[in-house]
């Protein structure tokens, strides 16, 4: 049976370093190495924070968090009940552009997508979403 770790927070922004700690603690003890361990938190944060500011617009909801292993992968799950958003459906940002013409936002997602191997959002069908980050491990010559 694969081991798995899932903890229920409150989506507030006073939460996010325990989130991020959870996640963190987490996905070392499945395997994963330290930088990537980071990337991981990088994009769990920029997740939890867009659900908080513009799923529940800064009111209080409720936020799980799932951290398992699968087939050379660590797999975050984030569910939540803000109305759904897919986060495949925001533009991606024009990286070519000077900072100060760039259109303010849209970084966070695109930090997901980068530093993830796999992004995925699936709505619930009575609201809600559920985003998986997928990230693979890197076997060392472990089994």
């Amino acid at each position: 049976m694969a081991k798995s770790f899932r903890l229920e927070f409150r989506a507030r922004l006073d939460n996010l370093a325990e989130i991020r700690d959870f996640v963190g603690v987490s996905a070392l003890e499945l395997g994963l190495d330290g930088p990537a361990v980071e990337d991981i938190k990088v994009c769990v944060d920029e997740a939890a924070t867009n659900i908080v500011k513009h799923g529940y617009g800064n009111q209080e909801g409720g936020l799980s968090v799932e951290v398992s292993r699968e087939a050379g992968e660590i797999v975050i799950k984030i569910i939540d009940q803000a109305p759904p958003f897919d986060p495949e459906s925001a533009p991606r940002p024009d990286l070519g552009l000077p900072l100060h013409d760039r259109a303010i936002g849209g970084m966070g997602v695109h930090l997901i997508r980068t530093l993830t191997d796999g992004l995925s959002h699936t709505a619930g069908p009575e609201g809600g979403n559920e985003l998986v980050l997928r990230k693979k491990v890197a076997d060392a010559g472990k089994s």
